[in-house]
């Protein structure tokens, strides 16, 4: 089948498949990224001193 495939076409094939892993490598950090900030934002919440109102 890729036999059949021209240099032009095998190149489009090539830089369609380079493009693809790129994006999803961007979106695989991007999601890491938010999730790191999701839980960086809860413990930051979690440290912080909780006032009452006893007095």
């Amino acid at each position: 089948m890729l036999t059949a495939l021209t240099t032009p076409a095998l190149t489009l094939l090539f830089l369609g498949v380079v493009v693809a892993l790129g994006a999803a490598f961007v979106w695989m950090f991007w999601e890491i990224e938010q999730v790191k900030a999701r839980h960086d934002r809860f413990a930051a919440a979690a440290r912080r001193p909780r006032h009452s109102r006893s007095g």
